[in-house]
């Protein structure tokens, strides 16, 4: 089993945010769940311990994940941070983002094992990169 590990993830679905939560904490992790992208930029920039990794859905109101990572990358005190982008769908153009940017794509599954699975590898392949 990986080191237990504080996961933020930021999605505007309540049904994926308990989804994720209940797959993350089955598999150790403290997880702290955000649906609105300034309120966790702010706990980002005022809470003094850091999350382990970031995962961020691409798909939000107000702020998407993509606007988030940028100003996530920009700031000196939590750009060190991994940061997942989360889709219920992969197209092309995400991956070769993501591959430009060097962070690693979750797909949102409605399957209980596979996005488990999904979660294991991702949290693994994060862990060999640290």
């Amino acid at each position: 089993m990986e080191k237990q590990k504080t996961i933020y993830y930021l999605d505007d679905d309540l049904d994926d945010l308990g989804f994720f939560k209940e797959i993350a904490e089955e598999l150790g992790h403290n997880v702290k769940v955000f649906t609105d992208g300034r309120k966790m930029l702010l706990v980002l920039e005022i809470q003094a311990e850091k999350p382990d990794v970031i995962f961020l859905d691409i798909h939000m109101p107000v702020l998407n994940g993509e606007e988030i990572l940028n100003i996530i990358k920009k700031s000196d005190d939590v750009k060190h941070i991994p940061v997942v982008m989360v889709s219920g769908a992969y197209p092309k153009k995400l991956l070769q983002y993501c591959a430009s940017m060097g962070i690693s794509c979750l797909v949102k599954r409605h399957n209980f094992q596979e996005f488990k699975q999904n979660i294991q590898e991702v949290m693994r392949t994060l862990e060999t990169v640290q």
